[in-house]
C-alpha cells in the first residue's frame, strides 16, 4: 500500500513509482484505491484505564468512523482487557458493530499483543483489510510478547493502524505497568504499524481520538495498491523499497513481506 494524496493533487501512475524488492526493480501494476473495498477490524482496549469520558469519545470515534464506510465495506469489532473477545463480525450490515460498541465496558488488564494476533487471524480476501487498534496502556496480560507479534505481523497482508492515548494510572490499579509517553510499547506499536504501511498516532486528550480515526480513514480513501509478481521469489524476508521516480514528497508502504516456502 502506498499512501494518499492530497485531495487536490492528481492521480499518480505507474510511471511516478519506483519499486525495489531486495534492492531489484519491479514492473507493477497500480490499483487506486477506492476501487478495492475496506475490511475494518476495530481493535479497542477496555481495560481499567478506559472508564469514563476516554471510553465514551471512543464510542463516538468508532461511530464516526464506521458511519464514513461505503456500502461495500465490511467493519467487525474486538475488545480486549485481560481477554480478548470478537464482539460483532466482519459483516457490511454495521448494526452489530453499532450494537456491540454501546456495550463495551471498561475493567482490568490490557491485552494488546493478543488483540493485534486476534484481528490478523481473519482469512486473505480480495479486500483491503484495515486493522485500527486503539489502547491506552501498556501490555500487562498478553501470552504474545513483541518478537513472537512481530513475526505474525510481517507475514499479514493487513494494513496496521494504531492510536494510543495517555492513560489514567489512579484509575486502573495497575500503576506503573501503564505506559509514560515515548514507552518501549510505545515504539513497539509505531514499528508494528509502520511494517505493515501503517502509521501510529498519539492523542493527549479524550477529545482527539476521533480526529485521528477520521484521519485513518480520510487515508485509506486516497491509497494506492501495487500489485506485482516478485522477480526473485525466494522464500524468506523480502525487503521493499518505494519512491516517488521524482524524488519530490514522501511514500509510506509496507517495509517489506514474508514468502514462505512452496
Amino acid at each position: 500500500f502506498v499512501s494518499g494524496r492530497p485531495p487536490n493533487a492528481p492521480r499518480l501512475e505507474v510511471r511516478d513509482f519506483v519499486l525495489k524488492d531486495d534492492g531489484v526493480s519491479q514492473s507493477f501494476d497500480l490499483i487506486p484505491a477506492e476501487e478495492l473495498p475496506i475490511r475494518a477490524v476495530l481493535v479497542f482496549d477496555t481495560s481499567g484505564s478506559m472508564k469514563g469520558a476516554k471510553l465514551d469519545r471512543l464510542r463516538a470515534a468508532a461511530e464516526s468512523f464506521v458511519e464514513k464506510l461505503g456500502p461495500q465495506d465490511e467493519v467487525a469489532l474486538v475488545s480486549f482487557s485481560e481477554e480478548v473477545a470478537w464482539l460483532a463480525p466482519l459483516s457490511r450490515e454495521k448494526t452489530s458493530t453499532r450494537v456491540s460498541l454501546l456495550r463495551l465496558r471498561a475493567a482490568g488488564g490490557t491485552s494488546a499483543h493478543d488483540a493485534l494476533f486476534a484481528a490478523l487471524l481473519i482469512p486473505g480476501s480480495s479486500f483491503r483489510t484495515l486493522v485500527v487498534l486503539f489502547t491506552d496502556g501498556e501490555d500487562n496480560s498478553s501470552w504474545l510478547d513483541e518478537k513472537q507479534l512481530r513475526k505474525f505481523v510481517q507475514r499479514s497482508n493487513s494494513l496496521i493502524h494504531v492510536v494510543s492515548a495517555r492513560s489514567d494510572e489512579a484509575a486502573t490499579g495497575f500503576g506503573p505497568r501503564y505506559r509514560a509517553p515515548g514507552s518501549s510499547h510505545v515504539k513497539t506499536m509505531r514499528e508494528l504499524a509502520e511494517v505493515t504501511g501503517g502509521a501510529l498516532v498519539e492523542v493527549d486528550s479524550p477529545a482527539r481520538i476521533e480526529a485521528a480515526f477520521t484521519g485513518i480513514i480520510e487515508a485509506m480513501r486516497g491509497r494506492y495498491v501495487l500489485r506485482y509478481d516478485p522477480e526473485n521469489p525466494r522464500p524468506g524476508w523480502h525487503r521493499l523499497e518505494l519512491q516517488l521516480r521524482s524524488g519530490a514528497g514522501k511514500v509510506r508502504g509496507r517495509t517489506g513481506y514474508w514468502m514462505e516456502t512452496r
